[in-house]
């Protein structure tokens, strides 16, 4: 009995250094081919998000080649706004910030003064390392150049162009590959996997887009400069969940206290916005999505340190729909439905 526990013990720990080394080269893989990988992913959720229309227009009598002609001028002009607007709100925040700094300069003087007092805290320390202007420059850096820019986003609509052609040649090639049985129950299955996907990724995108647009609202009416720039990013990082908002948050917030000079408009401020999360979150989300999909918050957390890791702040924005998304898959593959279940909280 002894000899058996240590053989499967073995076993189990051969399978982890196979399964962590596999995991190894993978994301070293990932990560030098990031440059058309990364518009490969994001092009398999476009395909998931718009696909299904091509079936909607199809029921309305619309014919295939019109339905995927629609679609792709449809994605198109999404995909390009999206892109132009995300490139110039960073090149706006890169320019905007800097005039920033010297109003910082007297904040900082109060924190110091006030870390003086509580040097244990090390206050002066942080305050002394924020510049807006290098966050500005670090923003806009991270983004490349335009041009940079734009040949990931071509590729990008490329990659999905094609996936567009070949939708209506997947249940023939499996037909011709399987029995009529298995060819039907593999059928079955994508369609309701990729049902599940497209209601999670409009769920969120609409959810997204509505708390984007109330915080570009509320920064509005106070005033705050960059309001609908600090709006259009809060719909970009609620894809991440939890800390996007947080991180969202903050910038807006120093620009606040240093316009306003007051603790009241500033705790009112971030009354409403922790509100409009809070809402969106917790109560408009999980009632748009029906059954939530329950991911770990360990799991999570991995997969934002990884996927942050692998490709930066892109990583982190299509983390947890690209988790979400192999959930999903997992849950409609029968056979693979325990290892679903493993991701669970």
């Amino acid at each position: 009995m002894r000899e058996e526990e240590i053989k499967n013990l073995g076993e189990k720990i051969s399978l982890l250094v196979q399964i962590t080394i596999f995991l190894l080269i993978v994301g070293f893989l990932l990560k030098v081919t990031s440059s058309f990988m990364i518009p490969f992913v994001i092009a398999i959720l476009l395909y998931f998000l718009f696909s299904p229309l091509i079936d909607q227009m199809e029921k309305v009598k619309i014919p295939h080649w019109a339905a995927m002609i629609l679609v792709a001028f449809i994605v198109l002009g999404v995909v390009t706004l999206l892109g132009v607007l995300t490139y110039s709100s960073v090149e706006i925040l890169a320019n905007g910030l800097p005039k920033y700094q010297s109003k910082l300069q007297g904040a900082i003087k109060y924190f110091v003064a006030l870390g003086e007092k509580y040097p244990s805290l090390k206050i002066e320390e942080i305050v002394k390392n924020i510049n807006l202007g290098a966050a500005g420059s670090f923003a806009l850096k991270t983004m490349g150049s335009f041009m940079q820019f734009l040949t990931a986003l071509t590729l990008m609509l490329l990659f999905f162009f094609f996936m567009l052609i070949g939708k209506g040649n997947l249940e023939k090639k499996i037909k011709k590959i399987y029995s009529y049985r298995r060819s039907s129950k593999f059928m079955k299955i994508y369609r309701e996997m990729t049902a599940k996907i497209y209601r999670y990724l409009w769920a969120k995108t609409i959810v997204s887009m509505i708390t984007g647009f109330n915080v570009g609202l509320i920064l509005a009416i106070f005033g705050i400069d960059f309001a609908f720039v600090w709006g259009f990013l809060t719909f970009l990082f609620n894809y991440i969940p939890t800390i996007g908002s947080i991180i969202i948050t903050i910038p807006p917030l120093i620009i606040a206290i240093l316009k306003f000079g007051k603790v009241t408009p500033v705790t009112f401020l971030l009354i409403l916005l922790i509100a409009n999360h809070m809402t969106m979150g917790n109560i408009v989300e999980p009632r748009w999505m029906g059954k939530t999909l329950n991911l770990s918050p360990l799991l999570i957390l991995f997969s934002l340190i990884f996927w942050g890791w692998l490709w930066g702040v892109v990583g982190m924005l299509i983390s947890v729909p690209v988790l979400s998304v192999i959930k999903i898959v997992l849950e409609s593959i029968p056979q693979t439905q325990n290892l679903a279940k493993l991701m669970e909280s």
